[in-house]
């Protein structure tokens, strides 16, 4: 199906965008640098996260009370686990069943750091992040891996019941500071990677426990604030498909509708609203959730500052109509990106000059969502990022205003799903 709208107000006149002009090769500049720096987690999903400071109960997702001598508490920000009386260790785990993801936490011991003697074993004060978490009605198994500040100490640890096996026996590393710390765990079908503050540490492969959930540990003896807990896992490519409109219209629809023309032409795909005033939208079957989209674009008709380009996550509204995202580019060397609601187009990021973008020839349009950030992308160049954007399922496809002739041509779609 196709949906139209009226041009909007959000499209600026050449006069009225020259006064921003100075503003947005700033803002351009910070744009690129704060992109790039992000790109670390390219391919990752937020699959949890918590900051520990919850509005109410309900956003409180570990558990919060007393179990035998160990005391666990949402306090200020923090989340603080306490064995300092208990002869056993101190866990708060979630349930889940993953086997391919990365956890992180930073914490900090807030009580004696003097190793504890419990028969012939010395315990050393530490926390660390459980994982591969699995149990039974008769035990539960799970890795740990665990630092040891006071020492300088990490090392890694597989638990079946009360069994203890070293799979990295302790091992002294410099980066392990006195006070706060971040530890962070990657697993994949039994291969594990252990960092701390940041840095790889070690290697190492558990074929016998190669999926579960995860949580926060604490030795006996010890307490420990932590402040953050996230979980990401990786999007995998489930298909791409390929569209460089020659031949027979199949995906996208060729005729006329309200005004505007939709034809495949010459090896492209043409949309005209020339002589209409309403904008031209061609949906690509199927509704997509994560996946990279680009398409080369170029204005053959109309003035040059008028928006075309990407939309995506179209999805019906309350008023019968639909509201999406936008990634517009114009032939005079600006770019926009909107969000509709109830069919009103709203600026994110408002009309300005860019760089990338290169006037009266074709330009390639990127959009990349795989987790919780959208990514867009102008000839290859990064060129704006929008974070904590929850990835919603929808519609997709290519943007014409009003008022323009503008081809499309070599259309590509990369779709991803999540690893379990």
């Amino acid at each position: 199906m196709l949906t139209f709208g009226v041009i909007n107000t959000s499209i600026l006149n050449k006069l009225d965008k020259f006064l921003l002009w100075a503003l947005a090769l700033t803002a351009f500049s910070f744009l690129l640098d704060d992109s790039l720096a992000q790109e670390i987690r390219t391919n990752s999903n937020v699959y949890f996260q918590d900051d520990f400071s919850p509005e109410n109960d309900a956003e409180k997702y570990f558990f919060e009370g007393k179990l035998g001598d160990a005391v666990y508490a949402y306090n200020n920000g923090a989340y603080y686990i306490s064995a300092k009386k208990s002869k056993e260790p101190a866990q708060s785990v979630l349930l889940h069943n993953l086997s391919d993801y990365e956890v992180e936490t930073e914490g900090e011991l807030v009580s004696n750091t003097s190793p504890l003697v419990l028969g012939d074993e010395l315990i050393r004060a530490g926390w660390g992040i459980s994982f591969n978490y699995q149990e039974t009605v008769q035990e539960e198994s799970f890795l740990l891996f665990v630092i040891n500040p006071a020492e300088k100490l990490f090392s890694l640890e597989r638990h079946s019941g009360k069994n203890k096996t070293s799979i990295i026996a302790p091992r002294k590393h410099e980066l392990i500071l006195p006070t706060r710390n971040k530890i962070g765990v990657s697993v994949e079908d039994g291969k594990i990677e252990l960092k701390i503050n940041e840095q790889k540490v070690a290697d190492a492969y558990e074929p016998s426990q190669t999926k579960g959930g995860f949580g926060l540990y604490v030795t006996p003896g010890s307490s420990a604030n932590f402040y953050y807990f996230t979980v990401l896992t990786k999007a995998k490519l489930k298909s791409t498909n390929l569209d460089d409109f020659s031949g027979k219209p199949t995906r996208w629809f060729a005729g006329y509708q309200d005004g505007v023309f939709y034809k495949y032409i010459d090896g492209y795909y043409l949309i005209d609203t020339s002589k209409t005033e309403k904008s031209g939208l061609s949906l690509f079957p199927g509704k997509y959730k994560l996946f990279e989209m680009e398409v080369n674009s170029f204005k053959e008709y109309g003035p040059d500052n008028y928006g075309f380009g990407l939309f995506f996550q179209d999805n019906p509204n309350q008023s019968g109509g639909f509201d999406q995202y936008r990634f517009l580019i114009s032939n005079d060397g600006w770019i926009t990106i909107q969000r509709s609601f109830e069919d009103i187009p709203r600026a994110i990021y408002e009309w300005s000059i860019c760089p990338a973008v290169k006037p009266s020839s074709f330009n390639r349009l990127k959009v990349i969502i795989l987790g919780s950030t959208i990514k867009f992308y102008v000839n290859d160049e990064p060129v704006y990022q929008l974070d904590e954007v929850a990835p919603v399922e929808g519609k997709l496809g290519l943007y014409v205003s009003s008022g323009l002739r503008v081809r499309f041509d070599d259309f590509k779609i990369m779709v991803y799903e999540l690893s379990s």
